[in-house]
């Protein structure tokens, strides 16, 4: 347990001293449930774990766990603990999405011009989401990739990338320490690349990832959500990947249909 000088300490690594620590801690936690880092059914950790692990007190904790029950987003079983509501998909559903077109080649070159960190790599059993982004059967192996992606030194995104086996079985460390995985992938594996289908959205960082892009917790982060197709339209990479928004964003410029259909027209 914290000693209160140790609590003092852990508390101001929260994003912001003037919003109530159980509201921060409340929005961290419905982040992980509703991104899918907690799974349906899945086991809470305990009162003491998250004391443990945010560095606050049994009620706040308990003020936070309170709010996401009455949400319907977790569930109290006597005697047996709390567990994430059963939900049926990790996917997001949107209404009145803007759908934007960019450029793979992009994000390519993007990933050639800076480097990264490996942290890890496992072999692990796809879950619903990734089985249904890669269009395997839920608990076929797949390799997971953990890096850093950095920007004169320092960290400014955490990518965390899916990989099938067979696919993810052929890869150096070398090649995977280059930051152009894509580009690896066509140049070695011979995988002819079409397009990537990505979501954006905004997410809170918890005490693991602003550890690792050295943030406080509960600072917004830009989550992307990508899968990559080949030319036959099979996945052969699923990437979620969290940027520091302070350091990375996204500048798209917006014309009237009209216009564009003239400029196709001509």
């Amino acid at each position: 347990m914290f000693n209160e000088k140790e609590m003092a300490k852990q508390k101001a690594s929260f994003a912001n001293s003037r919003i109530p620590l159980y509201y921060q801690l409340e929005n961290v936690l419905r982040e992980k449930i509703t991104s899918g880092a907690f799974q349906g059914g899945e086991r809470m950790p305990t009162e003491i774990e998250l004391i443990e692990e945010y560095g606050v007190s049994r009620i706040t904790v308990r003020q936070a766990l309170q709010a996401l029950a009455e949400d319907g987003l977790i569930e109290r079983k006597q005697g047996r603990g709390t567990y994430i509501a059963a939900r049926k998909s990790r996917k997001r559903k949107f209404t009145g999405v803007i759908h934007l077109t960019g450029s793979l080649d992009e994000l390519i070159e993007m990933g050639m011009d800076t480097p990264v960190k490996v942290l890890e790599m496992n072999q692990v059993e796809a879950d619903f989401h990734e089985a249904e982004l890669l269009e395997i059967k839920v608990g076929t192996p797949i390799y997971r990739l953990k890096r850093l992606r950095m920007h004169e030194g320092k960290p400014f995104g955490l990518i965390i990338n899916y990989l099938p086996k067979e696919i993810g079985a052929k890869l150096t460390m070398e090649e995977l320490s280059s930051g152009a995985l894509l580009h690896t992938m066509e140049t070695k594996l011979g995988l002819h690349l079409d397009n990537a289908r990505q979501e954006i959205h905004a997410e809170l960082a918890d005490p693991y990832v602003s550890k690792l892009l050295d943030i406080r917790v509960g600072t917004a982060l830009l989550s992307i959500e990508r899968t990559v197709y080949t030319e036959e339209q099979k996945p052969v990479e699923f990437v979620h990947t969290l940027y520091r928004s302070d350091i990375y964003g996204y500048s798209v410029k917006l014309i009237r249909e009209k216009n564009r259909k003239k400029q196709n027209d001509e």
